[in-house]
């Protein structure tokens, strides 16, 4: 009677096999959504991690369009331009220097599109306005955005010779700074970088006295 009791209160090798086998799909079963559940944090953390990326290049990018000042300058003594050269992949002006970079007054920034296997990052320099170029550690580098498919520069307002205002994929040799700039990415690469569009609070240097002599404001 005991032995048959002791039998009976215990396991047999194929009840043993089949706890086994379960408790073998449920540490499966458990790894694979732990897997899953780290690779979703994974991924929902460098969408946020690009997301604010973005958002501070708008940002920083936003507030140096607002500020370019439109120095006068000229080639031609007879007739002046003011100092911003944009094109539909590169864009050059002046602008006041913010406090993220470390400096004070104006610095001369140029945007530009650099293109590498197929896909495109927009690349700022900067270097301060009085700076020899030439100089080592005068100029700054930094990739605002990275592998895009496209990035198009262009420019709202009117020309010298025009009556209403349009946008073109060129601005260079004005007597004023365009009313609007933009950066599009095109494609689906849109939705990561919403259209940039920027408005120079200053279209012209009100107080320029032209001096043909140096081809720039007096006294500048």
């Amino acid at each position: 009677m005991t032995s048959e009791a002791h039998r009976e209160s215990g396991f047999t090798l194929v009840e043993l096999l089949v706890a086994l086998a379960l408790l073998g799909l449920l540490s499966v079963g458990l790894f694979g959504g732990l897997r899953f559940g780290f690779r979703a944090w994974q991924q929902g953390s460098a969408r946020t991690e690009l997301s604010q990326h973005i958002l501070n290049a708008q940002n920083f990018l936003r507030r140096i369009i607002a500020d370019v000042y439109p120095q006068f300058i000229g080639d031609d003594p007879t007739r002046g331009q003011v100092d911003f050269s944009g094109t539909a992949t590169s864009l050059e002006f002046l602008a006041s220097a913010p406090i993220a970079l470390g400096h004070s007054g104006r610095m001369r920034y140029r945007l530009f599109v650099d293109r590498h296997g197929g896909l495109a990052d927009l690349v700022m320099t900067a270097r301060p306005e009085l700076a020899d170029p030439d100089a080592r550690g005068a100029t700054e580098r930094r990739t605002l955005l990275a592998g895009m498919r496209a990035i198009e520069l262009s420019y709202f307002g009117r020309m010298r010779s025009e009556k209403t205002a349009q946008w073109r994929e060129a601005w260079s040799g004005q007597t004023a700074l365009p009313q609007l700039v933009r950066i599009r990415v095109p494609s689906d690469d849109a939705r990561a970088w919403p259209d940039l569009v920027a408005a120079p609070r200053v279209g012209v240097d009100e107080s320029c006295l032209y001096d043909v002599s140096t081809r720039q404001c007096r006294g500048r």
